[in-house]
């Protein structure tokens, strides 16, 4: 008898651990920068702009607003929110030849210093025009500087220039109230999310990438994905691989809309590995020391040679002449060769960055992969498991 209840007992537990369904609301944010024909990695015409969407929308993915997220307006899992970072002329022009006419109201990633100033980027007429079209503005600090408790430690004054003029320059240009930050470079601290509170803000915009629940669990830490050349295939494989889940079947609480709880993925606010490739970037791209290649070593080590001194006195005017040519001749070739080993220095430094982000791009995708497996097993289990109880 008592084996027989414990067995029951048992059996209970695991009706209530997997039978349990679970309904959710979410939503892939991508972050984007500019739409012009260039060979950088953030940059995309606005023809493969515009078909990325379209591949999304053709897959029965819904453009949703910000203001839609975090007033909690949207329904299921096939959710795509745009932003673009920065504030580029091109983004003004793609607006309207792309995502006006697919109904699409980005967020809008704007850093002060560079509006109606360079050349690269839009006017404060543009700038007003888009908000009135009803793309959502977002501050991205002021001068686009790190976040970061470092950045705090070495100037106070310019990190919450940052965080507090920059939100007073977009309120009093545009009018309106700016609520929102977008980390620049992703980067931001315990410190940072402690100014942006008392400064008014309600919620920060980071650069990991996972899809995000709604309602928002954690408001400063909003996660998206960045969209790149090198990226942007497996973004948007990995969100048509989600809908084929969904359209299968594979997710049990598509099935039973009826039955609400809590999101297991609300509760995911810890460090994950998925977390770490990109802060290892970060880490890289602020505090990397270049090391001298064995070449600069070796020159270094070489001893100087022996020239015989001789007495100016005892040289004719056309040989004094001659001397002081050669000695800056001399010196101008030294400081060509310093130019030459610096440039040479900066050209390996960026390849190894370069080489460093498609390796950390790679890497970051094939974990997102695994893990997707493993929650796809996961959920043919409990659907499998609730049916034999049901």
């Amino acid at each position: 008898m008592k084996n027989s209840g414990l067995k029951l007992l048992a059996l209970l537990i695991l009706f209530f651990i997997f039978a349990t369904p679970s309904y959710s609301k979410n939503v892939f944010i991508l972050c984007y920068h500019a739409f012009l024909e260039k060979k950088d990695p953030y940059s995309f015409t606005e023809d493969q702009f515009r078909e990325q969407l379209r591949k999304l929308k053709n897959n029965g993915y819904n453009f949703v607003s910000f203001e839609d997220i975090v007033n909690d307006r949207i329904s299921g899992d096939k959710n795509i929110l745009i932003s673009i970072d920065d504030g580029n002329r091109s983004v003004y022009h793609a607006y309207y030849s792309v995502m006006k006419p697919m109904g699409i109201k980005p967020l809008l990633g704007i850093y002060p210093a560079i509006i109606s100033r360079m050349h690269y980027a839009m006017t404060w007429e543009q700038v007003r025009d888009l908000a009135k079209q009803g793309c959502y503005i977002a501050s991205h600090g002021y001068h686009h500087m790190f976040l970061s408790e470092k950045y705090y430690n070495k100037d106070q004054a310019g990190f919450k220039k940052e965080i507090y003029t920059s939100k007073k320059t977009l309120e009093e240009k545009l009018g309106r109230k700016i609520e929102t930050m977008v980390y620049p470079f992703g980067v931001n601290s315990d410190i940072a999310i402690r100014e942006l509170k008392n400064a008014g803000y309600k919620y920060g915009l980071t650069i990991i990438p996972r899809m995000s629940s709604v309602p928002v669990n954690d408001s400063f830490q909003i996660p998206r994905y960045l969209m790149t050349k090198g990226s942007q295939k497996g973004v948007i494989a990995r969100i048509l691989k989600h809908g084929e889940n969904l359209d299968k079947g594979l997710i049990y609480a598509a099935n039973n809309p009826e039955i609400k709880h809590q999101s297991a993925r609300q509760k995911r606010n810890k460090i994950s590995i998925i977390e770490y490739p990109e802060r290892i970037k970060k880490f890289i791209t602020n505090d990397i020391i270049f090391m001298p290649d064995n070449k600069t070593a070796k020159r270094k080590k070489e001893k100087v040679r022996f020239k015989p001194f001789v007495h100016p006195a005892r040289l004719a005017e056309p040989a004094k002449r001659n001397l002081k040519v050669s000695f800056k001749s001399q010196k101008k070739n030294s400081a060509e060769k310093e130019n030459n080993v610096k440039k040479e220095e900066r050209s390996k430094l960026q390849e190894f960055k370069n080489w460093y982000y498609a390796v950390l791009s790679k890497w970051t995708l094939f974990i997102l992969f695994i893990k997707e497996k493993t929650r796809q097993k996961f959920e043919i289990v409990k659907t499998k498991t609730a049916r034999f109880f049901s």
